[in-house]
């Protein structure tokens, strides 16, 4: 699948006449074009939308012709609440444009994946006593709103984050850079790696992972390690158009920096686990968790053993007038981890802790790993039936909200959660 380079470049000769690309580019290390032309490349899309009524696939057909067939391709999707029927890739921009969630499942259909209540008996782990009290706070000290604010800025300064486009493709670049700043800093005797992890589409994901002390592999071959996971989604979406303007700031840019920062604190800090600790980065949850999904897959391929997976989807958010709550879903997951998680947040944050619910089958990336029958949570900035950003899937999910609406004191309680999280679940050598 190709990214939509083909449909700028025709976008582009719409303009060509009023020179509009004769300015220096904005970004010029991603060859990010002007702000300007993006802004008459939106005016076409808008125009072209309002006489169509609306449909996102016929326009999609008239930008980008040479991909349209892929438009046809048949999909299984199933939309949250429902059963998995056969769809196309172009009933998934009209799904999206109606605000509806799904996973798409077309080459994930394994017979021996959990479904529904079925996870909660899968597996009863005594999750264990906090003990790390002293090595968390230490490392929760380091974390930065600074850090965050300018990441997050980096970030939601790319067009949209679409994972089938070129700027999905330089924003995931851009976020794995960031990761190996991180790693050239870190003090030695810290075990650590990185990978792009490509998928069928060209958005990669990005995986970042603490080797346990003793090295990559288990001292005892017949004994598969146990990783602990931290997880977020790069990418963003536009439902209206996936090539309208996506900043993606709150979904889930929070949830990447927050995670970035909590990452690069324990790096500073010489993290050294007794088991292996990954911080995920996934790419296109917005087109049905297809990233996470690979990713599971893969792991479950080769036999590598996940003890426990969250994931941070929203972080930033709070209401004016509302209390900032550190919220963990309570539906379509792990209930054990989830109580435990909540235990761990109420000694490691000053927020208040809460719960809420999803309705059924909905959720982010989690999601993928508990099909699987991995142990798999979420945590998130708010209720989500009560207090959800109106301004997610728009061109108005940005950092400079009215009324400090967005919160990076919110998001960071999130950081010091990922910080407790992994050590006491990974643990740490002296």
């Amino acid at each position: 699948m190709r990214t939509l380079t083909a449909l700028y470049t025709f976008l582009s000769v719409l303009f060509a006449s009023a020179a509009v690309f004769d300015q220096s580019p904005h970004q010029d290390v991603l060859g990010k074009p002007t702000v300007d032309s993006l802004s008459d490349r939106d005016v076409l899309i808008e125009s072209l939308l309002a006489a169509h009524a609306d449909d996102p696939v016929q326009v999609m057909r008239l930008l980008d012709p040479e991909n349209a067939s892929e438009l046809d391709e048949p999909r299984l999707l199933q939309v949250f609440g429902t059963e998995a029927v056969w769809m196309t890739e172009g009933d998934k921009l009209r799904l999206r444009q109606q605000g509806l969630g799904f996973l798409d499942i077309t080459d994930h259909q394994d017979p021996h994946i959990c479904h529904g209540s079925a996870q909660s008996s899968v597996r009863m782990i005594a999750w264990p006593k906090l003990q790390y009290q002293e090595k968390v706070m230490s490392v929760t000290e380091l974390l930065s709103k600074d850090n965050m604010k300018s990441n997050l800025e980096s970030l939601t300064s790319f067009h949209n984050r679409y994972y089938r486009s070129e700027f999905g493709v330089n924003s995931s670049r851009w976020l794995y850079n960031q990761i190996l700043d991180i790693i050239s800093t870190a003090p030695p005797g810290v075990r650590l790696s990185v990978e792009t992890f490509t998928h069928t589409f060209p958005q990669p994901s990005v995986i970042a992972r603490f080797e346990p002390f003793f090295g990559r592999s288990s001292p005892n071959t017949a004994i598969a390690l146990s990783r602990i996971i931290v997880g977020a989604h790069q990418d963003s979406a536009n439902y209206r158009f996936p090539l309208l303007p996506a900043p993606g700031a709150d979904d889930d840019g929070s949830g990447t920096v927050a995670i970035l920062e909590a990452f690069r604190a324990l790096v500073q800090s010489g993290f050294s686990p007794e088991h292996p600790v990954e911080f995920h980065w996934y790419a296109g949850e917005e087109g049905g968790l297809l990233g996470s999904q690979e990713v599971v897959s893969e792991y479950k391929q080769l036999n590598k053993e996940v003890g426990a997976m969250i994931q941070f989807d929203m972080t930033a958010y709070v209401p004016k007038g509302e209390v900032p709550v550190v919220t963990f879903i309570t539906t379509d997951v792990d209930a054990n981890l989830t109580n435990w998680a909540k235990v761990l947040a109420e000694e490691y944050s000053t927020s208040v802790v809460g719960g809420a619910k999803l309705f059924a089958g909905a959720g982010s990336d989690h999601l993928s790993w508990r099909r699987a029958g991995f142990p798999a949570i979420c945590a998130t900035e708010g209720d989500p039936f009560r207090t959800l950003n109106p301004y997610i899937h728009t061109s108005e999910d940005k950092i400079d909200l009215a009324d400090g609406e967005f919160s990076f004191e919110h998001a960071l309680e999130f950081a010091k959660v990922a910080v407790g999280f992994v050590i006491e679940l990974g643990g740490w050598v002296e």
